[in-house]
């Protein structure tokens, strides 16, 4: 245990790359960050697009990136349709990388469990081992739903699932990335939707509280495609800035996604400016 005074502070310097993966905050060694959305929100897609950008250190939507090892740890789909959904991606936006790594959890594997946890860190070192160069490791897990044996919305055994995460994120600086569902859509007693933002994370609040940064996915055009997804931070505690929102297109015959909309901020409020843009 290190107990510094401020000149031992100021000359302290980390044991490990301290460049931030995605600029500005959003995403540092050692940090969590959330996409969460509802049932085809192309939640999957996303976590495959933003490994790939950070395998290859190319932007992320417009967000300067560094290279990591990026280890991709699906518990959803079965192996087979997640290779195809993958290599789709992969082959069409010419995003292949020596940086990616792929697991299909095959059996139930709790990370809120001593077990669980234990057969992660395993996985881990396996993909130091197996890395080809010495960069920051960023860790997907999707969906979070099957990597809990507790309830998502019990504070106890949310708290079980981050005590387990937080030594390997903190003494390793592994990055998480975690993928996760919104609760069900409310209504008010007018029938308006009732939207509370980064706060229509399934669950407890613990995780809201416990993540650096929240990205929310939103389709737009339910009714004529759900192809259109409103890209949101609700949450960006290590920013030094307000990010605001930007819009997506998927398209789906070939997997490839663009940037149709950025709000832009004036006088710290988030406007409409209807910007073009690209990665």
């Amino acid at each position: 245990m290190s107990i510094d005074n401020l000149t031992q502070l100021r000359n302290w310097n980390p044991p490990y790359r301290p460049d931030a993966l995605i600029e500005d905050g959003i995403l540092l060694p050692g940090t969590t960050l959330m996409l969460f959305g509802a049932a085809g929100s192309w939640k999957t897609m996303s976590s495959v697009h933003l490994a790939c950008c950070l395998a290859r250190g190319e932007p992320w939507f417009g967000y300067e990136t560094n290279p990591a090892t990026v280890f991709m740890h699906q518990a959803e789909l079965p192996k087979l349709q997640a290779k195809d959904r993958a290599l789709k991606y992969i082959d069409n936006n010419h995003k292949a990388s020596p940086n990616l790594l792929f697991y299909t959890v095959e059996d139930n594997m709790f990370i809120d469990t001593t077990y669980g946890i234990g057969e992660l860190g395993k996985q881990i070192d396996a993909v130091r081992k197996r890395a080809v160069s010495d960069l920051p490791i960023v860790v997907i897990l999707d969906p979070l739903k099957h990597y809990m044996k507790g309830h998502i919305s019990d504070e106890y055994d949310v708290s079980a699932f981050q005590r387990n995460i937080d030594p390997i994120r903190k003494k390793q600086n592994i990055a998480f990335v975690i993928v996760h569902h919104a609760r069900l859509t409310r209504v008010d007693n007018a029938g308006g939707v009732v939207d509370l933002g980064a706060e229509e994370i399934m669950g407890s609040s613990y995780w809201n509280n416990w993540l650096d940064t929240i990205v929310r996915l939103k389709v737009t055009n339910p009714y004529s495609g759900s192809d259109t997804v409103q890209v949101t931070f609700g949450k960006h505690r290590n920013a030094q800035q307000f990010h605001p929102s930007f819009t997506v297109k998927w398209r789906r015959s070939d997997l490839t996604v663009e940037v149709v909309q950025r709000d832009t901020v004036d006088d710290e409020e988030p406007t409409v400016r209807n910007l073009v843009g690209g990665e």
